[in-house]
Order: structure tokens, then sequence, then C-alpha cells
């Protein structure tokens, strides 16, 4: 096999250990409609899951360095798009103290006993909800996120009303 053939079968197989990793972590993840998120976050009132747009719902623990990464993308694409971050199992002056420090504008829930988590199935953070204009569940991605990865599947998830 020539060197650019060894390129290409090494890219389809790391992208496949991504979706069959991404796949494992979201075995439980919520289907269908997406359950209800308090309107009450950390910082003023939330958004409604049924909004008429596309939206993300990040899960988030101030404890996770991944989580903690992967927010330049997060507020990022919520100069885009409607973003939600549940702050799971965390303690409010800690969630407090980074949204804060990284000048967050979007709404944050607080989970601190993980309840809206267990709702979610989620099991790992980060993870990712997004949801289509009526408030189903059209993507769930677990662990580091880019933006341009969250922003294109936003675009997916407005196609399927």
């Amino acid at each position: 096999m020539n060197r650019a053939g060894r390129g290409a079968l090494e890219l389809v197989v790391a992208a496949a250990l991504i979706l069959a990793g991404n796949a494992y972590l979201t075995r439980h993840a919520a289907e269908g409609r997406a359950p209800p998120l308090p309107r009450a976050s950390l910082n003023g009132r939330g958004r409604p899951i049924v909004a008429g747009h596309a939206l993300l719902i990040d899960f988030f623990a101030t404890w996770c360095p991944v989580c903690r990464a992967d927010q330049g993308a997060i507020q990022a694409v919520a100069r885009h798009a409607p973003v939600v971050v549940v702050a799971t199992q965390s303690p409010v002056a800690a969630v407090r103290a980074f949204a804060t420090a990284h000048h967050w504008h979007t709404p944050v829930v607080l989970d601190r006993h993980g309840r809206i988590a267990q709702r979610y199935g989620v099991h790992v953070v980060p993870m990712a909800f997004i949801l289509g204009p009526r408030g189903r569940i059209r993507f769930v991605a677990a662990g580091y996120m880019t933006e341009a990865g969250l922003l294109t599947r936003l675009w997916l998830a407005r196609l399927h009303l």
C-alpha cells in the first residue's frame, strides 16, 4: 500500500474509533423529546427548550478538565445560537466563579445533585445535546467538542424540524 492509501486508511480507522467511542459514551442518553429544564438559572432566566430554534444543552462540571477546555467552543457557539449550560454536581460558588472568570452570558442551570443529568442519561461530562426547533434531541456528543463541529450539528438540527 502506498503512503496516500495508508494515510487514508488511518484516517478512516481513527474516525471509526471516534464514532464508536462516542456511541459507547452516549449509549444511555435520552432520545426523542428532551426532558424539561428549569427556567431559573445562575445568571437569570433560561431559554425554554422549544424556542423555535435549534438549541445546544451542554452538561459541564467545574471539576472536569475537559469541560473547562471546551468551554471556549461552547461560548463561541453561544454567539451564533441558543446555548444552555447545565452545571452538574458542582458547588454553586465554583460555578459562579468560573462563569464570572470566563464572562459567560449563557444561561447556567445548576444541577448540584445530578438529577437533571440523570433525566438526560448523562454518565460522562462533558456531554452536549443538540435539539431541533421543536425540542427533539437530534445529536448527542460526549467529550471535547469544537466550535465547528457544534455549529455543524446545530445547522443540521434545524433541517430536522
